[in-house]
Order: structure tokens, then sequence, then C-alpha cells
């Protein structure tokens, strides 16, 4: 595989190979030597290695390499393989549980492109060596095609329990927010109303004192008379008034006979300043015209 950058071999190689598993139980394993790849499969794991428990080398990869390309039949520990050689290279390996019958040899031999007549005895067992003849590169998912498709729906129904969950968590969050905020405003609420009520007691007062003051914006009657009286010459003795829409009419008496008296002590005196006086049986009438001003602002 020296084609393929080195960071993509692997995943080539298993790519490759998962093709060639002959049911999903079976287990793979790819070892390095250079850019070559030797694969190994192992059709019937057990449980314990086929869920990832445990992890699992081929033997083969602790036995010493041989100095020599070829063919040989290597004893294990448990059972036999028939391993061939090229270059350095393992081309071609197959395990039986005990040592082989001459037709089965002849099919390994035969298929490894040498004569299944040949005579090769078996060597070994070895002592095992303390590190694999080629590098392994184990895969981050353990265990069978079956047991990472488990795991991987596993992984999948937690990440949707965990957002779920996570949402969960914020929607109660939220409520429990919401909820605080309410009874914070009904204690706000609670507390302000007294102010509000107060406040709108004022505005409405405020509003009557400002009607009542528009009524008493200009000279009433009664300051009115307090002048009328303070310009009246002394001795003379207000007896009557009378208001009208557009004037006030008094009575005096034990003034000066000739009106003009009376006349001339109002001029200048406004709004008291357009009178009349006329003799009348009971003393003198002196009649006030009042302006469209002091109309309106008049009591």
């Amino acid at each position: 595989m020296a084609a393929i950058p080195a960071r993509q071999r692997e995943n080539a190689a298993r790519l490759a190979l998962s093709a060639q598993l002959p049911s999903p139980r079976a287990l793979t394993c790819i070892a390095w030597k250079g850019t070559v790849g030797h694969a190994w499969i192992w059709i019937d794991p057990p449980a314990a290695i086929e869920i990832g428990d445990r992890t699992w080398i081929p033997e083969s990869l602790l036995a010493p390499v041989p100095q020599t390309d070829g063919v040989r039949f290597l004893a294990l520990s448990s059972g036999m393989e028939g391993q061939v050689w090229r270059a350095g290279q393992l081309t071609a390996s197959q395990w039986w549980p005990a040592l082989p019958d001459d037709a089965a040899r002849g099919r390994f031999l035969r298929a490894s492109g040498f004569d299944q007549q040949l005579d090769v005895p078996p060597v070994g067992p070895f002592e095992w060596r303390v590190e694999p003849w080629a590098e392994l590169r184990r895969s981050w998912l353990p265990g069978t095609v079956d047991a990472q498709e488990r795991l991987a729906w596993v992984g999948a129904a937690a990440l949707i329990a965990l957002v779920a969950g996570w949402q969960l968590t914020s929607l109660v969050r939220w409520q429990n927010a919401s909820a605080t905020v309410a009874r914070q405003l009904e204690v706000a609420r609670a507390d302000v109303a007294p102010v509000l009520a107060a406040r709108e007691r004022a505005e409405l007062a405020s509003e009557e004192a400002a009607r009542l003051m528009e009524l008493q914006s200009g000279v009433s009657d009664y300051e009115m008379m307090s002048q009328i009286t303070a310009a009246l010459p002394e001795g003379v003795e207000l007896v009557s008034w009378r208001r009208e829409p557009e004037r006030i009419v008094t009575t005096v008496r034990n003034g000066p006979a000739d009106p003009r008296g009376f006349v001339s002590v109002f001029v200048g005196r406004s709004p008291l300043d357009d009178v009349s006086a006329t003799p009348v049986p009971a003393g003198m009438q002196l009649t006030f015209v009042l302006s469209d001003a002091t109309q309106d602002a008049a009591l």
C-alpha cells in the first residue's frame, strides 16, 4: 500500500478487509511492516473479545521471523499455523486446530503457489517475542462489527438522552426563573400599590385645586367691595350692594350732595374708575361699569 498516504493506509486496509469478512462477528487484526499490512481474521471469537472487554493479538506476531523465505508449519500454543514468507513479509497464513492432514496441507501449498507434495516438517513451538515483529495500530472502536454497531447505537441513544436532559433541565430552570420573577413582580406590585393610590389621589387633588384657583384668578366681589369702601370719603356709609352681569350698583349715604365728589375719588382706581353717581332718596347711587376681564374674573 505504498501508493496510499501513510495516514490513510489503516482505514483503506480495514475497508478492503471488511469485504472479506465471513460474518459480522468476525474480528480483524492488521499489523504493519513498512508499507505492507498483514491481516488476520478471527471467524468465531469468544464473547468477551467480541464485545471489546478484552483485546487480542495473533500469536503469529509473537513468533520469531524465519531467516529465509518459503513455507513453514508453525506449532502454536493451540493448533498449527501454515505460513508463507516472501521477501521478509508474511504473504499467507492459515490456522488449524490440530496438525492438518495431507489434503489440507496440499490445498494450502497449492493456493500459495507451491508443490502440494512439498514435505515441510512442523517447527516450534517457540518462545514468544517481547514485541510483535510488525506494528499494531489499534482501532479506537473495540470489538466486532456487530459490537461496534451496538456501541454506536448506545452512543447515539446516550447523546440523544443527554441533549434531551439538557433541554429538559433548561426548561425547568426557565420555568423556575419565570415563577420567581412572577412572585417578585407580585410583591413589587403590592409594595407600590399604596404609593400609586396616593399619587392618584394627589393628582386628583391637584386638579381640583387648579380648578378652584381658576375660579379665583381675578378680582373678587369682596375685594372690590373693600376697595369701594376704602375709597369713600370719611363718614360715608355703604348701605346696599347689587351685583349685575356688567356692573355693580351700590347706595351710600351721609356723603356730599354733589355727585362729582364721589366720582372724583375713584379716578385712577381700576377696575372701579368707570363710575357714575346719581342722587336717590336714600342717598347717592354709585354705578360701576366693569370691563370684560373683570366680569369674567369676579365672583
